[in-house]
């Protein structure tokens, strides 16, 4: 049997933790077969014989002389409480959403605005102005997706959860309850172009910060070079410094540190907070080692520390969780727990950087194609099943071995190795668009964005932390490379594919570490309320090679970047108890949603307590 019910991309495995039958017990307990039988609160209880039982299991009449007789001794049964599970049971209700809700949407939602949003201060009665056909029900829990056009009404004190504090005016009242006994290091890590850059030398200016960039105010160059000894000599020119908390005004984890570091534990040194940062351009298993390096030298990870205080708790977003699965493979003992927030198993939206670049505020020169080509990260969030293309008029799939590099050639999907053809099924540009600036022109002949722009494609969002799948890009003509540059461009990208198929390899669930006890709690946070792109259409197997492959979309439940599915863990992890947590918050500021971060945070402190990754002899965390 599985090690696992459940956290896999196709299991549909329930959010819920309540309500769990005795007849899961043993399967629960099997996760974890040699943590010690005190730590799952096993109770022994005498059953209540039925009268029929009690006649056949009477002694027969004896001599009341007789110095001694046998007796049949009582029958015994395990019953487990719903508090002593230590993982979620196994359930057949989807929590991921419904796959078909949204099937009539074809255009992104405004990811920014919906950001922007989220990072106002809490100000009672306040109300953002409306746009038109903003897809307010993408805001929704999907219970009220039927309800596009009725006001949301707002709930009654009685309607709140129970981890609702009235008195505190976001709600954060159980991450205040988990801080008051967190103790140790809390490691902090962002996730894909989620960490400041800055120069190497004096004054060590930022090169990556999107708002100063994105209105080209300082000149940088983020491009890799494309051997690997390059990878390895990058401090010298660029270092990591710290996530990237905010951008302007959108916040993406600065509250959350922020209250992290206001608690008393904190204050009073019990409770560490480490702020990582790393260079997200680099390769994932170079990326993997310094983690495990940093992590090593904190004061958990010491030689002397007892054993229920080892190990660092880490909160990954996005591609930090890929980073740090990695390590937890090679090193869970540095581990104590990990929350995983909207951390893709696989995301196609990688595909448009790739080929079309990324716009960044009004740079469109930071993040062309040739500079996405060339971050090894960039490779990372490929699926091995080549899914992404579907036909537009028979749903055929058009599954492309990404791992290969002559696919790479033969579907033009990065200009280095062969550009796009021009646009197959966009209308001619009108006559007004030629008198658009270069910057605007693509965004006026695009399909999803004719000329007026709807309100929804007016705010289209160029998310500089997030590739989007649109069809957009920068709009840098790239020249074809020549045949030199493309006998480099395709020994980098034969290294590189490998290296990044074996990183991924390397992901997956190792039994031995699960029968020794050695993985540490888990926790997901993870959104379905926002449409997420799925799949992009296309007309026949070779509308894939056109630079328009990307605008007809397809889309389904996640937190508009990552899919619900592809956010829970891979096949064979297991999840603690109440540690898989639904946002309505989008994929850019799910670490402010306090109370969800609260409620992750409760199991992984929960699961540790109860003795999960304490090894086959540990006892339960006093």
């Amino acid at each position: 049997m599985s090690n696992s019910f459940f956290s896999s991309s196709h299991d549909k495995a329930s959010a819920s933790t309540s309500g769990v039958s005795s007849h899961s017990s043993p399967a629960a307990r099997q996760h974890s077969p040699h943590i010690p039988s005190d730590a799952l609160g096993v109770s022994q209880v005498r059953p209540s014989p039925s009268p029929q039982q009690a006649r056949g299991l009477a002694p027969a009449p004896r001599d009341p002389n007789a110095a001694s007789a046998s007796v049949r001794p009582r029958v015994l049964r395990r019953v487990t409480s719903d508090e002593s599970h230590l993982y979620h049971s196994l359930s057949r209700t989807s929590s991921l959403g419904d796959d078909e809700q949204f099937q009539d949407v074809r255009e992104m939602v405004n990811i920014r605005f919906m950001a922007l949003k989220d990072s106002l201060p809490d100000v009672p009665n306040f109300k953002m102005p409306s746009l038109p056909k903003l897809y307010s029900q993408a805001r929704k829990s999907t219970h009220s997706l039927g309800a596009f056009h009725s006001p949301e009404p707002s709930p009654t004190r009685a309607q709140l959860p129970k981890d609702f504090d009235v008195s505190s005016k976001d709600g954060s009242a159980v991450l205040d309850r988990v801080l008051e006994s967190l103790t140790g290091d809390l490691v902090i890590m962002g996730g894909y172009r989620g960490s400041v850059l800055r120069s190497a030398e004096p004054p060590h200016q930022q090169v990556w910060a999107p708002v100063k960039l994105g209105l080209n105010m300082r000149k940088v160059n983020l491009e890799v070079g494309l051997e690997d000894e390059d990878e390895e000599r990058m401090e010298e020119t660029i270092k990591p410094d710290g996530m990237l908390k905010h951008i302007g005004p959108v916040d993406v984890s600065r509250k959350f540190i922020k209250r992290l570091r206001s608690c008393d534990n904190a204050r009073s040194g019990k409770l560490r907070i480490w702020d990582y940062g790393y260079d997200w351009r680099l390769s994932p298993h170079l990326l993997s080692r310094k983690l495990q390096e940093y992590l090593q030298k904190l004061p958990s990870n010491q030689g002397g520390t007892p054993a229920g205080s080892r190990g660092a708790l880490v909160i990954s977003h996005s591609l930090g969780g890929i980073i740090t699965r990695h390590a937890v493979n090679q090193r869970p003992d540095l581990f104590s727990g990990v929350l995983y927030c909207g951390t893709p198993q696989r995301c196609v939206n990688i595909l448009n950087p790739l080929r079309h670049g990324d716009v960044v505020l009004l740079n469109e020169k930071l993040l062309t194609a040739s500079v996405n080509f060339s971050m090894r990260t960039s490779f990372v969030f490929l699926p091995e099943d080549g899914f992404c293309f579907v036909d537009r008029n028979t749903g055929e799939e058009y599954p492309i071995d990404f791992y290969d590099p002559q696919e790479w050639i033969r579907w033009h999907l990065s200009p280095c190795m062969q550009p796009a053809l021009p646009p197959r099924n966009r209308p001619q540009s009108s006559s007004f668009s030629s008198f658009l600036p270069n910057s605007l022109r693509t965004r006026a002949d695009s399909k999803s964005e004719k000329w007026p722009p709807s309100p929804t494609a007016a705010a289209r969002d160029h998310n500089p932390i997030a590739p989007q799948l649109n069809g957009s890009g920068a709009n840098v003509e790239e020249s074809k490379p020549s045949d030199l540059q493309r006998k480099r461009y395709l020994d980098y990208l034969t290294r590189t594919l490998a290296a990044t198929r074996k990183f991924r390899s390397e992901l997956a669930h190792l039994p031995r570490h699960q029968e020794a006890n050695a993985y540490p709690p888990h926790a997901v946070l993870y959104g379905k309320s926002i449409p997420t792109v799925y799949a992009a259409q296309v007309t026949g197997r070779e509308g894939i090679c056109y630079s328009d492959a990307y605008d007809d979309l397809l889309f389904r439940p996640g937190d508009g970047v990552v899919l619900a599915k592809e956010a829970m863990l891979p096949e064979g992890y297991s999840i603690a108890r109440g540690g898989r947590v639904c946002t309505e918050r989008g994929h850019i500021t799910m670490l402010g949603d306090l109370p969800a971060m609260g409620k992750a945070l409760e199991a992984l402190v929960r699961g540790r307590r109860k003795g999960i990754g304490m090894g086959t002899g540990g006892d339960e965390a006093k």
